[in-house]
């Protein structure tokens, strides 16, 4: 019974040390392997984030046990768990694209395509012009009004590129990221689609 799938119908707890509860109380484990399932499978979750839609887990990663000891061998306490970090765009979360990364850093990467609108990310109508912002530290700042919408996304790019380098410098000459997440991190280019 412990390898029939029973979470979101892919999903298996397996045979291993790892489980679910402790003394009544969920493992971080657990409810890292059941939230990454519930965002590619859960068809409720899918109408209010979309972008999880076309998302998979690998099948190895459909057994929890599996999925337990990759994440004792990667978890940093504190940290969430990445799929497109590491491969811009990835779908697939699986041991070789993800990792576990800050809170700071992952959010550095929201685009929040269904809030936004029909603007580039970083770009909104003002009156007769097109305002550019970026968000630091919790913070909206307007880094100026253009006639075009690609203007704006230009300076947009050009100063949230610079933050993200400058928090991964940050987090790395501190040893909170490993340079595997660091490097994929400084080549990250932010796209006009994104």
């Amino acid at each position: 019974m412990s390898n029939f799938p029973t979470t979101y119908s892919v999903g298996f707890i397996g045979e291993g040390k790892y489980t679910s509860k402790v003394n009544g109380v969920i493992t971080k484990v657990y409810d890292t392997w059941i939230g990454m399932l519930r965002r590619c499978y859960s068809k409720k979750l899918h109408i209010k984030y979309p972008t999880y839609k076309d998302c998979i887990v690998a099948e190895c990663w459909h057994n929890f046990q599996v999925f337990g000891e990759w994440f004792e061998n990667n978890y940093v306490e504190g940290y969430q768990l990445d799929k497109d970090i590491l491969f811009k765009g990835n779908k697939i979360y699986s041991p070789n694209t993800c990792c576990f990364v800050p809170k700071e850093i992952n959010s550095l990467f929201l685009t929040c395509k269904s809030a936004r609108g029909e603007y580039p990310v970083g770009v909104s109508k003002d009156k007769n012009k097109f305002k550019s912002s970026v968000s630091l530290k919790n913070k909206q700042v307007t880094l100026g009004r253009f006639d075009t919408p690609e203007e704006a996304f230009k300076a947009y790019k050009k100063a949230k590129e610079y933050q993200i380098k400058e928090v991964a410098t940050e987090y790395y000459s501190t040893g909170r990221i490993t340079l595997e997440v660091y490097n994929a991190i400084m080549n990250y280019k932010i796209e006009i689609t994104d």
